[in-house]
């Protein structure tokens, strides 16, 4: 995948794209690039379900029309948007309908993606970024220093869990390629910015992909539980998101019964559309997904939900307990 990552990005470059430039939108951006190479690109909304894909490009005779799903996320929005885009810019044979998908072709749009996204988010951030009073910050302030280094830290590694969780769950979501190249190759507590980014990306493509199995009554379930245990309003919805997912999770594991027209799961997270905050979110509910005990007692309580056998692949949101070694007498 390192190498595709590198033919992609010297095909981007060769293209010699415009700037991005307020209000850094990908909506912007595409209407930039559009007038660059003189065929419009149309971008509308429409609800989707769960066994359509999040968005697809049409190639009409006088411009492209780019339809993605109406309930996707800001940056799961800016994601496909981005994706269906590259399909254009690398001269893809796209198909509406997705039928008889190239992997290849698929892949090197995801690659592309994610570079325009990072692209597009770098020059919103040197447009905000507040002015240095010198050369080089002090010691202990720099992002690096001072005690926060340790929760970032924490941070990489629960947003780390719940992606793996994600894609063992719903391999669908994963950017297929060598496991020990491109992505997979940075260290899962490594703070580069390209695998937080393909991280919480795969995450929005997982808890879409769950929507069937997503059940509005466990996270107002968990929502009451946090309530009467006098969390702060963040706690509380994070432990009511966390639930939702944790049983959904169960739930297609386990083969339940799935509704594809259910509403999104995403529809009760108010994700945000900037990487760094997202991906502190996703963390926070890695957490609780695997600490909460207000979160395992709403697993518990909705177990009946999971209809059947209980199968043994069934993932494990919190960790084992080691056994006690016995005594010898």
């Amino acid at each position: 995948m390192f190498w595709t990552r590198m033919k992609v990005a010297r095909r981007l470059r060769a293209l010699n794209l415009p700037e991005p430039a307020p209000p850094y939108t990908a909506e912007a951006w595409c209407a930039a690039i559009a007038r660059q190479r003189r065929r419009g690109i149309h971008v509308v909304a429409r609800p989707l379900n769960a066994e359509a894909p999040s968005g697809f490009v049409y190639t009409g005779q006088v411009q492209d029309l780019v339809v993605l799903d109406d309930a996707l996320a800001p940056m799961a929005r800016t994601q496909t948007l981005l994706h269906e885009v590259a399909h254009l810019l690398l001269d893809h044979q796209v198909n509406v309908l997705h039928e008889d998908v190239d992997q290849e072709v698929e892949r090197e749009a995801e690659i592309a993606a994610d570079l325009l996204a990072l692209r597009l988010a770098r020059a919103a951030q040197q447009r905000t970024r507040p002015p240095q009073s010198s050369l080089w910050p002090m010691r202990g302030t720099g992002p690096g220093e001072g005690s926060g280094w340790l929760q970032r830290r924490q941070a990489d590694w629960d947003l780390h869990m719940l992606w793996t969780t994600m894609r063992s769950a719903v391999p669908e979501i994963c950017l297929d390629g060598p496991p020990d190249d491109g992505y997979e190759a940075l260290s899962p507590l490594g703070a580069r910015r390209a695998r937080r980014h393909r991280q919480v990306v795969e995450i929005h493509d997982a808890l879409r992909q769950l929507r069937p199995w997503y059940c509005m009554d466990v996270y107002l379930s968990a929502q009451e539980r946090a309530q009467r245990n006098r969390l702060d309003a963040e706690s509380v919805r994070t432990i009511a998101e966390a639930a939702g997912i944790a049983v959904a999770l169960r739930r297609k594991i386990a083969g339940a019964h799935g509704d594809i027209e259910a509403p999104h799961a995403e529809a009760c997270m108010d994700l945000p559309a900037s990487l760094r905050p997202a991906a502190h979110r996703l963390a926070r509910l890695s957490h609780a997904m695997r600490h909460s005990p207000l979160v395992t007692a709403e697993v518990a309580k909705w177990g009946s939900v999971v209809t059947g056998v209980r199968p043994a692949a069934l993932i494990e949101l919190r960790p084992q307990r080691a056994p006690e070694l016995s005594r010898a007498a």
